[in-house]
């Protein structure tokens, strides 16, 4: 085993692993990053044109895709939008998931998750926040 490192250090591996390896399996679509995260956004729910400023180059493509549309003010999920973001989660998106979590049994997994949790919760976060 190699010297202990520090939480934060795990952390911003595992994010920077995790992001690019879904990067890579959403790219396979023609998908971005960003595009991709505009998606699993707009998953939960519309997106109001006014608050959307920070995904708006990821929006334009999507909607010139036909996966995103803006009706009312509010950008939202088509139907090939809300089955292609369907399709990748159980696939590829999913695969990434499995392989992360290979060679730890389930009751590992969740402690896993659970000790995560806390840490965040710890540090000042709240799971009844919007943004969380």
């Amino acid at each position: 085993m190699t010297a202990p490192r520090p939480l934060g250090y795990w952390l911003i591996t595992l994010d920077r692993l995790l992001e690019e390896q879904v990067e890579d399996a959403v790219a396979a679509r023609g998908l971005t990053r960003r595009e991709w995260h505009a998606l699993g956004r707009l998953e939960h729910g519309a997106v109001a044109e006014e608050v959307a400023e920070e995904m708006l180059p990821a929006l334009e493509r999507l909607v010139s895709g036909g996966l995103v549309e803006l009706r009312s003010g509010e950008y939202r999920l088509t139907e090939s939008g809300s089955e292609l973001v369907g399709e990748l989660q159980t696939g590829p998106v999913q695969a990434v998931a499995e392989r992360a979590a290979e060679g730890l049994s389930a009751d590992e997994y969740d402690a896993l998750l659970g000790s995560l949790e806390r840490v965040a919760t710890n540090l000042g976060w709240l799971a009844s926040r919007p943004d969380s």
